[in-house]
Protein backbone atom coordinates (compact mmCIF):
# COMPACT_ATOMS: atom_id res chain seq x y z
CA UNK A 1 0.00 0.00 0.00
CA UNK A 2 1.36 3.64 -0.96
CA UNK A 3 5.10 3.96 -1.37
CA UNK A 4 7.63 1.50 -0.50
CA UNK A 5 9.77 0.98 2.79
CA UNK A 6 12.41 2.89 0.93
CA UNK A 7 10.99 5.72 0.06
CA UNK A 8 9.77 6.96 3.77
CA UNK A 9 12.51 5.55 5.76
CA UNK A 10 15.25 7.77 6.57
CA UNK A 11 18.30 8.58 5.15
CA UNK A 12 21.10 6.91 7.53
CA UNK A 13 24.57 7.04 7.73
CA UNK A 14 26.86 4.29 7.69
CA UNK A 15 26.67 4.07 11.97
CA UNK A 16 22.84 3.28 11.91
CA UNK A 17 21.77 6.55 12.26
CA UNK A 18 20.22 9.65 10.52
CA UNK A 19 22.14 12.66 9.82
CA UNK A 20 21.56 16.04 11.60
CA UNK A 21 20.43 18.36 8.97
CA UNK A 22 17.69 17.19 5.82
CA UNK A 23 14.69 17.63 4.62
CA UNK A 24 12.98 18.28 8.16
CA UNK A 25 13.74 20.71 11.45
CA UNK A 26 15.41 17.56 12.98
CA UNK A 27 18.20 18.46 15.44
CA UNK A 28 20.16 15.88 17.32
CA UNK A 29 18.85 15.07 20.45
CA UNK A 30 22.69 14.49 22.55
CA UNK A 31 22.74 17.55 24.30
CA UNK A 32 22.37 18.15 27.99
CA UNK A 33 19.12 17.51 29.57
CA UNK A 34 18.12 20.70 31.83
CA UNK A 35 16.07 21.37 35.13
CA UNK A 36 13.37 22.66 32.82
CA UNK A 37 13.51 19.41 30.86
CA UNK A 38 12.87 17.23 33.35
CA UNK A 39 10.03 19.92 34.90
CA UNK A 40 8.37 18.88 32.06
CA UNK A 41 8.94 15.61 32.36
CA UNK A 42 7.39 15.77 36.06
CA UNK A 43 4.24 17.32 34.94
CA UNK A 44 3.28 14.57 32.23
CA UNK A 45 4.26 11.70 35.22
CA UNK A 46 1.74 13.49 36.71
CA UNK A 47 -0.94 13.31 33.52
CA UNK A 48 -0.20 9.60 33.40
CA UNK A 49 -0.72 8.95 36.69
CA UNK A 50 -4.37 10.78 36.67
CA UNK A 51 -5.42 8.69 33.67
CA UNK A 52 -4.12 5.50 35.02
CA UNK A 53 -5.81 5.60 38.31
CA UNK A 54 -9.21 5.88 36.25
CA UNK A 55 -8.64 3.29 33.95
CA UNK A 56 -7.67 1.02 36.73
CA UNK A 57 -10.35 1.19 39.01
CA UNK A 58 -13.96 1.05 37.25
CA UNK A 59 -13.46 -2.36 36.28
CA UNK A 60 -13.16 -3.47 39.58
CA UNK A 61 -16.32 -1.16 40.97
CA UNK A 62 -18.39 -2.01 38.70
CA UNK A 63 -20.71 -4.61 40.28
CA UNK A 64 -21.26 -2.37 43.04
CA UNK A 65 -22.09 0.42 40.74
CA UNK A 66 -24.65 -1.61 39.04
CA UNK A 67 -26.04 -2.61 42.47
CA UNK A 68 -26.08 1.13 43.59
CA UNK A 69 -27.53 2.45 40.72
CA UNK A 70 -30.47 -0.03 40.66
CA UNK A 71 -28.95 -2.16 37.22
CA UNK A 72 -28.78 -0.20 33.53
CA UNK A 73 -26.65 -0.66 31.16
CA UNK A 74 -23.21 -0.56 32.84
CA UNK A 75 -21.11 -1.35 29.50
CA UNK A 76 -21.93 2.23 28.22
CA UNK A 77 -20.31 3.65 31.71
CA UNK A 78 -17.03 2.46 30.01
CA UNK A 79 -17.93 2.94 26.34
CA UNK A 80 -18.88 6.68 26.93
CA UNK A 81 -15.40 7.10 28.05
CA UNK A 82 -13.71 5.47 25.58
CA UNK A 83 -15.62 6.57 22.83
CA UNK A 84 -15.44 10.58 23.46
CA UNK A 85 -11.82 9.88 24.33
CA UNK A 86 -11.08 8.64 21.00
CA UNK A 87 -13.55 10.88 19.09
CA UNK A 88 -11.29 14.10 21.04
CA UNK A 89 -7.59 12.22 20.37
CA UNK A 90 -7.50 13.41 16.85
CA UNK A 91 -8.74 16.92 17.20
CA UNK A 92 -6.55 17.60 19.88
CA UNK A 93 -3.15 16.18 17.84
CA UNK A 94 -4.52 18.63 15.59
CA UNK A 95 -4.87 21.33 17.80
CA UNK A 96 -1.81 21.16 19.53
CA UNK A 97 0.19 21.36 16.27
CA UNK A 98 -1.57 24.91 15.63
CA UNK A 99 -2.15 26.11 19.63
CA UNK A 100 1.16 24.81 20.79
CA UNK A 101 0.96 22.21 23.35
CA UNK A 102 0.30 23.29 26.88
CA UNK A 103 -2.94 25.52 25.90
CA UNK A 104 -4.44 21.79 24.64
CA UNK A 105 -3.16 19.48 27.54
CA UNK A 106 -4.54 22.28 30.62
CA UNK A 107 -7.68 22.11 28.40
CA UNK A 108 -7.67 18.05 28.51
CA UNK A 109 -7.53 18.57 32.27
CA UNK A 110 -10.28 20.99 33.15
CA UNK A 111 -12.44 18.86 31.35
CA UNK A 112 -11.68 15.61 32.96
CA UNK A 113 -11.83 17.36 36.40
CA UNK A 114 -15.48 18.37 35.30
CA UNK A 115 -16.25 15.22 34.18
CA UNK A 116 -15.01 13.56 37.23
CA UNK A 117 -17.31 15.56 39.43
CA UNK A 118 -20.24 15.21 37.44
CA UNK A 119 -19.74 11.21 37.69
CA UNK A 120 -19.05 11.36 41.23
CA UNK A 121 -22.70 13.06 42.06
CA UNK A 122 -24.29 11.10 39.49
CA UNK A 123 -28.09 9.75 40.92
CA UNK A 124 -28.48 7.69 38.23
CA UNK A 125 -26.94 5.55 35.68
CA UNK A 126 -27.72 8.00 32.98
CA UNK A 127 -25.87 10.60 34.81
CA UNK A 128 -22.94 8.54 35.38
CA UNK A 129 -22.28 7.60 31.57
CA UNK A 130 -22.59 11.54 30.66
CA UNK A 131 -20.08 11.76 33.46
CA UNK A 132 -17.86 9.48 31.71
CA UNK A 133 -18.49 10.67 28.59
CA UNK A 134 -17.33 14.27 29.57
CA UNK A 135 -14.72 12.77 31.25
CA UNK A 136 -13.59 10.73 28.24
CA UNK A 137 -13.20 13.87 26.46
CA UNK A 138 -10.49 15.44 28.49
CA UNK A 139 -8.48 11.84 29.21
CA UNK A 140 -8.23 11.92 25.38
CA UNK A 141 -6.81 14.72 25.61
CA UNK A 142 -4.73 14.31 28.66
CA UNK A 143 -3.17 10.79 26.93
CA UNK A 144 -2.61 12.54 23.29
CA UNK A 145 -0.75 15.34 24.56
CA UNK A 146 1.78 13.95 27.20
CA UNK A 147 2.31 11.07 24.18
CA UNK A 148 2.82 14.42 21.63
CA UNK A 149 5.16 15.91 24.12
CA UNK A 150 7.25 13.14 25.02
CA UNK A 151 8.23 12.56 21.98
CA UNK A 152 8.81 16.06 20.85
CA UNK A 153 11.15 15.78 23.85
CA UNK A 154 12.83 12.66 23.04
CA UNK A 155 14.24 10.99 20.08
CA UNK A 156 12.67 8.03 19.42
CA UNK A 157 16.97 5.58 19.60
CA UNK A 158 16.08 7.33 23.39
CA UNK A 159 13.06 7.17 24.33
CA UNK A 160 13.00 3.81 25.71
CA UNK A 161 14.44 4.96 29.19
CA UNK A 162 12.06 7.61 29.14
CA UNK A 163 9.21 5.66 28.71
CA UNK A 164 10.11 3.17 31.23
CA UNK A 165 10.30 5.68 34.10
CA UNK A 166 6.11 7.22 32.45
CA UNK A 167 5.42 3.08 32.68
CA UNK A 168 6.43 2.99 36.74
CA UNK A 169 4.05 5.70 36.78
CA UNK A 170 1.51 3.49 34.62
CA UNK A 171 2.06 1.24 36.77
CA UNK A 172 1.50 2.38 40.31
CA UNK A 173 -1.41 3.74 39.22
CA UNK A 174 -2.80 0.38 37.65
CA UNK A 175 -1.82 -0.96 40.82
CA UNK A 176 -3.17 1.28 42.95
CA UNK A 177 -6.80 1.80 40.84
CA UNK A 178 -8.41 -1.20 41.38
CA UNK A 179 -7.27 -1.54 45.12
CA UNK A 180 -8.66 1.91 45.64
CA UNK A 181 -11.80 1.21 43.64
CA UNK A 182 -12.35 -1.93 45.94
CA UNK A 183 -11.80 -0.87 48.89
CA UNK A 184 -14.04 2.63 48.27
CA UNK A 185 -16.73 -0.37 47.04
CA UNK A 186 -16.35 -2.37 49.58
CA UNK A 187 -16.34 0.16 52.76
CA UNK A 188 -17.30 3.30 51.85
CA UNK A 189 -18.71 4.49 47.98
CA UNK A 190 -17.64 4.19 44.86
CA UNK A 191 -18.30 8.13 44.27
CA UNK A 192 -15.03 8.92 46.02
CA UNK A 193 -13.30 6.86 42.78
CA UNK A 194 -14.09 9.78 40.90
CA UNK A 195 -14.00 12.42 43.44
CA UNK A 196 -10.35 11.51 43.82
CA UNK A 197 -9.53 13.02 40.56
CA UNK A 198 -10.51 16.32 41.73
CA UNK A 199 -7.51 17.10 43.88
CA UNK A 200 -5.20 14.83 41.19
CA UNK A 201 -6.59 17.37 38.50
CA UNK A 202 -5.43 20.44 40.18
CA UNK A 203 -2.10 19.06 40.62
CA UNK A 204 -1.62 18.45 37.47
CA UNK A 205 -2.89 21.89 36.26
CA UNK A 206 -0.73 23.48 38.81
CA UNK A 207 2.55 21.42 37.56
CA UNK A 208 1.92 21.85 33.76
CA UNK A 209 0.95 25.18 34.05
CA UNK A 210 4.01 25.84 35.63
CA UNK A 211 6.45 23.96 34.33
CA UNK A 212 5.34 23.12 30.66
CA UNK A 213 6.31 26.13 28.72
CA UNK A 214 6.96 25.40 25.20
CA UNK A 215 6.88 26.97 22.14
CA UNK A 216 3.63 28.52 21.23
CA UNK A 217 2.86 29.25 17.34
CA UNK A 218 2.17 33.63 17.09
CA UNK A 219 -0.92 33.74 14.97
CA UNK A 220 -3.74 35.04 15.45
CA UNK A 221 -6.86 33.45 17.13
CA UNK A 222 -8.83 33.81 13.69
CA UNK A 223 -5.77 32.02 11.77
CA UNK A 224 -5.67 29.33 14.17
CA UNK A 225 -9.20 28.32 14.19
CA UNK A 226 -8.77 28.55 9.96
CA UNK A 227 -6.20 26.13 10.09
CA UNK A 228 -8.44 23.45 12.51
CA UNK A 229 -9.58 20.32 10.38
CA UNK A 230 -13.01 20.86 12.07
CA UNK A 231 -14.72 18.79 8.90
CA UNK A 232 -12.49 15.97 8.80
CA UNK A 233 -12.35 15.66 12.89
CA UNK A 234 -16.51 16.16 12.79
CA UNK A 235 -15.91 12.80 10.04
CA UNK A 236 -13.93 10.60 12.23
CA UNK A 237 -16.01 11.59 15.44
CA UNK A 238 -19.37 11.14 14.08
CA UNK A 239 -18.09 7.65 12.25
CA UNK A 240 -16.54 6.41 15.46
CA UNK A 241 -19.50 6.72 17.48
CA UNK A 242 -21.55 5.31 15.37
CA UNK A 243 -19.32 2.44 15.16
CA UNK A 244 -19.32 2.07 19.22
CA UNK A 245 -23.01 2.12 18.89
CA UNK A 246 -23.48 -0.81 16.83
CA UNK A 247 -21.05 -2.83 18.61
CA UNK A 248 -22.52 -1.95 22.14
CA UNK A 249 -25.69 -2.56 20.85
CA UNK A 250 -24.75 -5.85 18.77
CA UNK A 251 -25.42 -9.29 20.83
CA UNK A 252 -26.30 -7.56 23.57
CA UNK A 253 -29.48 -5.17 23.14
CA UNK A 254 -30.06 -6.42 19.15
CA UNK A 255 -28.52 -9.45 17.25
CA UNK A 256 -25.68 -8.78 15.14
CA UNK A 257 -27.74 -9.40 11.92
CA UNK A 258 -30.19 -6.72 13.29
CA UNK A 259 -30.23 -3.57 11.17
CA UNK A 260 -30.11 -1.67 13.92
CA UNK A 261 -26.59 -2.77 14.55
CA UNK A 262 -25.35 -3.48 10.52
CA UNK A 263 -26.57 0.04 9.83
CA UNK A 264 -24.68 1.43 11.79
CA UNK A 265 -21.46 -0.07 12.08
CA UNK A 266 -21.63 -0.05 8.43
CA UNK A 267 -22.12 3.54 8.23
CA UNK A 268 -19.37 4.26 10.99
CA UNK A 269 -16.67 1.97 8.98
CA UNK A 270 -17.67 3.67 5.71
CA UNK A 271 -17.45 6.80 7.54
CA UNK A 272 -14.11 6.47 8.58
CA UNK A 273 -12.80 5.08 5.02
CA UNK A 274 -14.19 8.86 3.58
CA UNK A 275 -12.87 10.66 6.84
CA UNK A 276 -9.50 9.48 5.01
CA UNK A 277 -10.32 10.01 1.79
CA UNK A 278 -11.11 13.85 2.76
CA UNK A 279 -7.67 14.04 4.55
CA UNK A 280 -5.79 13.08 1.89
CA UNK A 281 -7.31 15.73 -0.54
CA UNK A 282 -8.17 19.35 1.15
CA UNK A 283 -6.74 19.77 4.87
CA UNK A 284 -4.38 22.98 5.25
CA UNK A 285 -3.97 20.90 8.54
CA UNK A 286 -5.26 17.87 8.09
CA UNK A 287 -5.81 15.58 11.09
CA UNK A 288 -4.10 12.24 9.69
CA UNK A 289 -1.91 13.07 6.72
CA UNK A 290 -1.53 10.36 4.64
CA UNK A 291 2.38 10.18 4.88
CA UNK A 292 1.83 8.80 8.06
CA UNK A 293 -0.07 5.35 6.85
CA UNK A 294 2.23 5.27 3.15
CA UNK A 295 4.26 2.40 4.55
CA UNK A 296 3.79 -1.13 5.53
CA UNK A 297 5.45 -1.24 8.70
CA UNK A 298 3.83 2.28 9.96
CA UNK A 299 0.56 0.62 8.98
CA UNK A 300 1.20 -2.88 10.62
CA UNK A 301 2.21 -0.94 13.55
CA UNK A 302 -1.16 0.75 13.68
CA UNK A 303 -2.81 -2.38 13.36
CA UNK A 304 -1.02 -4.49 15.61
CA UNK A 305 -1.71 -1.69 17.85
CA UNK A 306 -5.39 -1.74 17.27
CA UNK A 307 -5.69 -5.58 18.15
CA UNK A 308 -2.83 -5.72 20.99
CA UNK A 309 -5.43 -2.68 22.51
CA UNK A 310 -9.07 -5.07 21.96
CA UNK A 311 -6.59 -8.56 23.50
CA UNK A 312 -5.54 -5.78 26.55
CA UNK A 313 -8.60 -4.20 27.91
CA UNK A 314 -10.81 -7.26 26.82
CA UNK A 315 -8.99 -9.66 29.22
CA UNK A 316 -8.40 -6.67 31.64
CA UNK A 317 -11.79 -5.58 32.24
CA UNK A 318 -13.21 -8.65 32.44
CA UNK A 319 -11.03 -10.89 34.56
CA UNK A 320 -12.06 -9.20 37.78
CA UNK A 321 -15.69 -10.50 36.56
CA UNK A 322 -14.70 -13.69 36.96
CA UNK A 323 -12.97 -13.65 40.01
CA UNK A 324 -16.17 -12.31 41.43
CA UNK A 325 -18.41 -14.37 40.04
CA UNK A 326 -16.61 -17.97 39.33
CA UNK A 327 -14.51 -17.69 42.46
CA UNK A 328 -16.76 -15.32 44.69
CA UNK A 329 -14.30 -12.57 45.28
CA UNK A 330 -14.78 -9.26 46.73
CA UNK A 331 -14.17 -6.22 45.11
CA UNK A 332 -10.98 -5.61 46.89
CA UNK A 333 -9.77 -9.48 46.75
CA UNK A 334 -10.63 -9.47 42.84
CA UNK A 335 -8.16 -6.38 42.79
CA UNK A 336 -5.58 -8.21 44.72
CA UNK A 337 -6.13 -11.63 42.62
CA UNK A 338 -5.49 -9.32 39.41
CA UNK A 339 -2.43 -8.22 40.67
CA UNK A 340 0.04 -10.46 38.83
CA UNK A 341 -1.27 -9.53 35.53
CA UNK A 342 -1.16 -5.43 36.13
CA UNK A 343 1.92 -5.23 37.80
CA UNK A 344 4.41 -7.35 35.00
CA UNK A 345 2.95 -5.49 32.28
CA UNK A 346 4.80 -2.15 33.05
CA UNK A 347 8.28 -4.07 34.29
CA UNK A 348 7.93 -5.61 30.92
CA UNK A 349 7.38 -2.48 28.93
CA UNK A 350 10.21 -0.88 30.93
CA UNK A 351 12.43 -4.15 29.68
CA UNK A 352 11.26 -3.66 25.80
CA UNK A 353 11.92 -0.06 25.92
CA UNK A 354 15.74 -0.68 27.33
CA UNK A 355 16.19 -3.17 24.54
CA UNK A 356 15.06 -1.23 22.02
CA UNK A 357 17.07 1.48 22.88
CA UNK A 358 19.95 -0.81 23.39
CA UNK A 359 19.78 -2.78 20.01
CA UNK A 360 17.68 -0.62 18.07
CA UNK A 361 15.54 -3.32 17.19
CA UNK A 362 12.23 -3.97 18.00
CA UNK A 363 11.00 -6.80 15.75
CA UNK A 364 12.10 -9.40 17.51
CA UNK A 365 10.47 -7.69 20.85
CA UNK A 366 6.90 -7.52 19.01
CA UNK A 367 7.58 -11.11 17.89
CA UNK A 368 8.13 -12.15 21.58
CA UNK A 369 5.12 -10.02 22.84
CA UNK A 370 3.19 -11.53 20.26
CA UNK A 371 3.59 -15.21 21.15
CA UNK A 372 4.09 -14.16 24.82
CA UNK A 373 0.18 -12.80 24.84
CA UNK A 374 -0.85 -15.57 22.99
CA UNK A 375 0.01 -18.35 24.95
CA UNK A 376 -0.81 -16.75 28.13
CA UNK A 377 -4.49 -16.33 26.91
CA UNK A 378 -4.46 -19.42 25.62
CA UNK A 379 -3.92 -20.85 29.18
CA UNK A 380 -6.48 -18.94 30.79
CA UNK A 381 -8.86 -20.83 27.99
CA UNK A 382 -7.95 -24.33 30.07
CA UNK A 383 -8.70 -22.35 33.70
CA UNK A 384 -11.55 -24.52 35.24
CA UNK A 385 -13.57 -22.96 38.39
CA UNK A 386 -10.97 -25.21 40.91
CA UNK A 387 -8.24 -24.36 39.07
CA UNK A 388 -5.79 -22.45 41.79
CA UNK A 389 -4.75 -19.04 42.53
CA UNK A 390 -1.11 -19.47 42.01
CA UNK A 391 -1.43 -21.27 38.67
CA UNK A 392 -3.59 -18.23 37.47
CA UNK A 393 -1.13 -16.04 38.51
CA UNK A 394 1.23 -17.40 36.66
CA UNK A 395 -1.11 -17.44 33.78
CA UNK A 396 -1.36 -13.70 34.54
CA UNK A 397 2.64 -13.19 34.75
CA UNK A 398 2.55 -14.69 31.19
CA UNK A 399 0.01 -12.52 29.40
CA UNK A 400 1.20 -9.45 31.54
CA UNK A 401 5.15 -10.46 29.74
CA UNK A 402 3.37 -9.79 26.33
CA UNK A 403 1.16 -6.97 26.91
CA UNK A 404 3.65 -5.25 28.37
CA UNK A 405 6.74 -5.97 24.83
CA UNK A 406 3.70 -4.95 22.55
CA UNK A 407 4.17 -1.33 23.32
CA UNK A 408 7.28 -1.93 20.89
CA UNK A 409 4.29 -1.07 18.20
CA UNK A 410 5.70 2.71 18.66
CA UNK A 411 8.84 2.23 17.76
CA UNK A 412 7.14 0.04 14.72
CA UNK A 413 4.48 3.02 13.83
CA UNK A 414 7.42 6.09 14.77
CA UNK A 415 10.25 4.63 13.10
CA UNK A 416 9.85 4.86 9.04
CA UNK A 417 8.44 8.74 9.68
CA UNK A 418 9.85 12.21 10.19
CA UNK A 419 10.28 13.66 13.54
CA UNK A 420 7.59 16.95 11.90
CA UNK A 421 5.36 14.06 11.72
CA UNK A 422 5.27 13.01 15.45
CA UNK A 423 2.30 14.89 16.42
CA UNK A 424 0.06 13.63 14.00
CA UNK A 425 1.37 10.31 14.07
CA UNK A 426 1.29 9.72 17.96
CA UNK A 427 -2.24 11.26 17.68
CA UNK A 428 -3.30 8.70 15.38
CA UNK A 429 -1.62 5.52 17.45
CA UNK A 430 -3.05 6.94 20.73
CA UNK A 431 -6.81 7.25 19.22
CA UNK A 432 -6.40 3.65 17.91
CA UNK A 433 -5.25 2.94 21.17
CA UNK A 434 -8.35 3.95 22.82
CA UNK A 435 -11.08 3.22 20.26
CA UNK A 436 -9.04 -0.51 20.49
CA UNK A 437 -10.53 -0.28 23.84
CA UNK A 438 -13.79 0.31 23.36
CA UNK A 439 -13.97 -2.19 21.06
CA UNK A 440 -12.47 -5.00 23.19
CA UNK A 441 -14.99 -3.81 25.81
CA UNK A 442 -17.65 -3.96 23.78
CA UNK A 443 -16.55 -7.62 21.75
CA UNK A 444 -16.22 -8.74 25.46
CA UNK A 445 -18.99 -8.13 26.53
CA UNK A 446 -21.51 -8.34 23.86
CA UNK A 447 -20.11 -12.17 23.48
CA UNK A 448 -20.45 -12.49 27.41
CA UNK A 449 -23.95 -11.08 27.56
CA UNK A 450 -24.96 -13.43 25.07
CA UNK A 451 -23.59 -16.59 26.02
CA UNK A 452 -24.82 -15.83 29.61
CA UNK A 453 -28.31 -15.59 28.64
CA UNK A 454 -28.08 -19.05 27.10
CA UNK A 455 -27.09 -20.64 30.47
CA UNK A 456 -28.48 -18.39 33.40
CA UNK A 457 -31.11 -19.77 34.94
CA UNK A 458 -34.72 -18.69 34.17
CA UNK A 459 -35.56 -18.22 37.39
CA UNK A 460 -32.30 -16.11 38.09
CA UNK A 461 -33.21 -13.77 34.63
CA UNK A 462 -36.36 -13.40 35.26
CA UNK A 463 -36.13 -11.70 38.65
CA UNK A 464 -33.75 -9.30 36.81
CA UNK A 465 -34.77 -5.38 36.19
CA UNK A 466 -35.72 -5.42 32.33
CA UNK A 467 -33.06 -3.81 30.02
CA UNK A 468 -30.37 -4.61 32.82
CA UNK A 469 -26.81 -5.67 32.28
CA UNK A 470 -27.29 -9.06 33.28
CA UNK A 471 -23.47 -9.53 34.22
CA UNK A 472 -22.61 -7.11 36.59
CA UNK A 473 -26.44 -7.56 37.94
CA UNK A 474 -26.08 -11.23 38.60
CA UNK A 475 -22.31 -10.79 40.58
CA UNK A 476 -23.56 -8.99 43.86
CA UNK A 477 -26.55 -11.54 44.28
CA UNK A 478 -24.47 -15.09 43.70
CA UNK A 479 -23.29 -15.18 47.84
CA UNK A 480 -26.94 -15.18 48.67
CA UNK A 481 -28.02 -17.90 46.02
CA UNK A 482 -28.97 -21.33 46.87
CA UNK A 483 -26.67 -23.45 46.75
CA UNK A 484 -27.78 -25.32 43.60
CA UNK A 485 -28.59 -22.31 41.65
CA UNK A 486 -25.11 -20.98 42.38
CA UNK A 487 -23.42 -23.31 41.18
CA UNK A 488 -25.25 -23.27 38.10
CA UNK A 489 -24.59 -19.62 37.74
CA UNK A 490 -20.72 -19.63 38.66
CA UNK A 491 -20.78 -22.14 36.17
CA UNK A 492 -22.23 -20.27 33.60
CA UNK A 493 -20.24 -17.21 33.96
CA UNK A 494 -17.08 -19.72 33.72
CA UNK A 495 -18.26 -21.22 30.66
CA UNK A 496 -19.40 -17.46 29.32
CA UNK A 497 -16.04 -15.84 30.20
CA UNK A 498 -14.30 -19.01 28.14
CA UNK A 499 -15.83 -17.76 25.17
CA UNK A 500 -14.66 -14.31 25.50
CA UNK A 501 -11.21 -15.74 26.21
CA UNK A 502 -11.23 -17.70 22.65
CA UNK A 503 -11.90 -14.77 20.66
CA UNK A 504 -8.80 -12.72 22.15
CA UNK A 505 -6.44 -16.22 21.69
CA UNK A 506 -7.75 -15.69 17.72
CA UNK A 507 -7.44 -12.00 17.81
CA UNK A 508 -3.47 -12.93 19.22
CA UNK A 509 -2.90 -15.00 16.32
CA UNK A 510 -4.04 -12.69 14.15
CA UNK A 511 -1.51 -10.08 15.80
CA UNK A 512 1.25 -12.52 15.32
CA UNK A 513 0.43 -12.42 11.39
CA UNK A 514 1.63 -8.40 10.76
CA UNK A 515 5.04 -9.31 11.60
CA UNK A 516 5.39 -10.19 8.29
CA UNK A 517 4.93 -6.46 7.34
CA UNK A 518 7.08 -5.25 9.79
CA UNK A 519 10.65 -3.81 9.04
CA UNK A 520 13.56 -2.81 11.34
CA UNK A 521 14.16 0.72 10.74
CA UNK A 522 17.17 2.68 12.20
CA UNK A 523 15.84 4.49 14.59
CA UNK A 524 16.30 8.27 15.04
CA UNK A 525 18.51 10.30 17.20
CA UNK A 526 16.81 13.69 16.49
CA UNK A 527 13.76 15.61 17.70
CA UNK A 528 11.91 18.46 15.73
CA UNK A 529 13.53 21.73 17.18
CA UNK A 530 10.45 23.13 16.86
CA UNK A 531 8.95 22.00 19.78
CA UNK A 532 12.03 20.82 21.14
CA UNK A 533 13.24 22.26 25.31
CA UNK A 534 16.59 21.50 24.36
CA UNK A 535 16.20 24.41 21.94
CA UNK A 536 13.49 25.68 23.99
CA UNK A 537 15.38 29.63 23.51
CA UNK A 538 15.18 29.75 20.37
CA UNK A 539 11.56 27.74 19.78
CA UNK A 540 9.89 30.59 21.48
CA UNK A 541 11.94 33.70 20.71
CA UNK A 542 12.08 32.68 17.19
CA UNK A 543 8.55 31.79 15.82
CA UNK A 544 7.42 33.55 12.47
CA UNK A 545 3.75 35.16 12.20
CA UNK A 546 3.16 31.81 9.78
CA UNK A 547 3.95 29.66 13.71
CA UNK A 548 7.41 28.51 11.62
CA UNK A 549 10.35 28.41 13.35
CA UNK A 550 13.76 30.94 12.35
CA UNK A 551 17.26 29.62 12.85
CA UNK A 552 18.10 31.62 15.97
CA UNK A 553 19.38 34.94 14.15
CA UNK A 554 19.85 38.37 15.94
CA UNK A 555 16.59 39.26 15.01
CA UNK A 556 14.79 36.17 17.08
CA UNK A 557 17.36 37.53 20.24
CA UNK A 558 16.03 41.23 20.16
CA UNK A 559 12.26 39.52 20.36
CA UNK A 560 12.80 37.90 23.96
Amino acid sequence: MGSSESDSQPQTTSNGTEPPEGTTNAVASKAKRTARFWLVFVALCFCTLLSALDLGGIGTAAPTIVHDLNGGDFTWVSSAYTLTSAAFIPISGNMAQIFGRRPVLLTGIIIFAAGSAISGAAPTMTALIVGRAVQGAGGGMVQSLTSIVISDLVALRERGMFTSITGIIWSLGAIIGPLIAGSLSQKASWRWLFYLNLPLSGMAFIVVFAFLRLHIPRESLGKKLARVDWLGNALIMASASSCMVAITWGGARFPWSSPRVLSPLILGLCGLVLAQYYESRWPVQPTVPMKVLTNRTSLAGYLATFIQGIVTIGVGFYLPTWFQSVREASPVTSGLYFLPMVTTISPSAIVQGLLVTKTGKYRLINLIGWCTLLLGVGLLVSVKANTSIGVLAVYQLIMGVGMGFLYATTFVVLAPLDVSDNAAAVALLTFLRVFSQAWGVNIAGAILQNSLQKRIPPSVASSLPRGTEIAYAIVPLIPSMAPAVKTEVKDAFLQSLRQVWIAMAVLCGIGLCTLVMIKDIPLRTTTDKKWDTVNEKQAVAATAPDGNVKDGSEEAEKQV
